[in-house]
């Protein structure tokens, strides 16, 4: 055994060691604040755009919004892959099979760069056809068009990005994922009002520098692995040496991620359309709470996706009295923090909206939208970290269905109802109402998983 092999042999064991023996509220919390500031960062990307481009009016703030759907496909996709292939990853080396993990990193990433080009290729050739059915109206047409070109061109890049980050954090490594991430935001920051007002490119180039910034994120991601920092390896023999058997297992594992984020772009879809029976102010104001609530929610998702790897590794070593503890110390955590973000934006609900826009319309139309929807933000956890429990335990069936209550089984239904016989106000309750329906029905599937140890199964 060579120097290399026994370096990398020691950082597994090291890591497991962290896994399995480190006190739970140290464990959770050392694995969530590098994951909460990259799903921060994440969001910024989104913020940053919206806040720069609401500079160009109420059409380009509206045309973000219905490229948005866009930006979350490559999040679905990428979280599929991702997700599936992490849940795998950790749960491999809990039980020590580092040559599992190999194959899994390696398949997912390939994967994710080809799902990412037949994206790209489709979306540049339907791309006017793509944007009218996610809601454009003529004069947000033009906008949206401008603004998706360079978004579709980075898909590949997107996609793979997403699933470097989410591999590296499933082994422990939240930091590294961190690193990645938080140079892309940064420099995407700088060159939004470089693009769009001192080179005059307008919503291009917004667009431009996300590309930019995304390809920076994505050559550091990669130089990790590359460089040894990650335990699982990426190698091109174990893509196609493996692919038949490790891609189904992926897909599977990863599709309640693919299907909650396809329902979010469906009813971000849907949210759209409806909305603009009501104006483009209508569009905007609610681009501008969708993306306020993004950030917002972006630290439970973290917080979450700290768990994971540690639930992983948990399960792969049978260990289900620190499942439930981690469990249970996320779940609090993440309520604390939703319930302190729900009195901060009923406090400072205009300061943060006039932040983004200066219409009164817009104004009016988001302050009432942020009120509505913190109304359900405590009860957010329960939906999510339950789901995410069920998906790394390899609940598949359970986990499909929980995924698709908040956005498909409740939401849609109450899209085509609400907006009905309320007008706008119905138009958002749809998914403060859809996340409350949601809470109720996660809880009895918490309490059943909780009573069936699936350790010994």
């Amino acid at each position: 055994m060579n120097s290399h092999e026994i370096n990398v042999g020691k950082s597994e064991k090291s890591t497991t060691d962290l896994m399995l023996n480190t006190p739970i509220p140290k464990l959770v919390i050392k694995m969530a604040i590098p994951t909460v500031l990259s799903t921060i960062v994440l969001s910024i990307y989104g913020m940053a755009d919206l806040f720069f481009v609401s500079r160009l009016g109420p059409n380009a703030s509206a045309a973000v919004g219905i490229v948005f759907s866009i930006l979350t496909m490559f999040q679905a996709v990428g979280s599929m892959l991702g997700i599936g292939a992490g849940n795998i990853i950790s749960r491999s080396l809990g039980a020590g099979d580092s040559s599992k993990a190999d194959a899994v990193a390696s398949v997912t990433f390939f994967c994710s760069i080809i799902a990412g080009i037949i994206v790209m290729i489709l979306g540049i050739i339907f791309k006017t056809e793509v944007m009218i059915f996610l809601g454009a109206t003529s004069t947000i047409l033009p906008y949206a068009q401008d603004f998706a070109h360079y978004i579709l061109i980075a898909s590949p890049i997107m996609c793979s990005s997403f699933v470097l980050n989410i591999i590296l954090r499933s082994q422990g490594k939240p930091k590294l994922s961190m690193i990645g991430l938080s140079i892309g935001g940064v420099l995407n920051i700088i060159l939004e009002p470089i693009f769009i007002f001192s080179l005059k490119m307008g919503i291009a180039g917004a667009a431009l520098a996300t590309l930019i910034s995304q390809t920076v994120s994505f050559i550091i991601l990669l130089f990790m692995y590359l460089n040894t920092k990650s335990l699982a390896k990426i190698r091109f023999s174990f893509f196609m040496s493996n692919v038949s058997k490790v891609f189904p297992a992926v897909c599977s594992n990863g599709a309640p991620s693919l299907l909650r984020q396809g329902l979010v772009v469906v009813a971000n879809v849907l949210l759209n359309i409806r909305a603009s029976k009501f104006g483009v102010e209508a569009i905007a104001g609610i681009a501008i709470t969708n993306r306020i609530f993004l950030l917002v929610v972006s630290v439970m998702f973290g917080l979450g996706q700290g768990f994971q790897p540690v639930a992983g590794f948990c399960l792969g070593a049978n260990r289900f009295d620190r499942l439930k503890k981690a469990f249970y110390f996320t779940l609090y955590i993440s309520v604390v923090v939703q319930t302190i973000f729900a009195l901060l934006l009923y406090i400072f609900d205009s300061n943060i909206v006039r932040f983004f826009q200066k219409d009164k319309l817009v104004i009016e139309i988001g302050i009432q939208a942020i009120h509505y929807f913190a109304l359900s933000l405590p009860l957010l956890p329960v939906v999510v970290i339950t789901n995410m429990l069920y998906q790394v335990a390899e609940k598949n069936k359970q986990s499909l269905f929980l995924a698709s209550c908040r956005q498909g089984i409740f939401f849609i239904p109450l899209i085509f109802t609400l907006p009905h016989f309320f007008g706008l106000t119905g138009l958002m309750l749809c998914q403060p109402i859809a996340n409350v329906f949601s809470a109720l029905i996660s809880i009895p599937f918490l309490v059943w998983f909780m009573k069936h140890n699936p350790c010994k199964s």
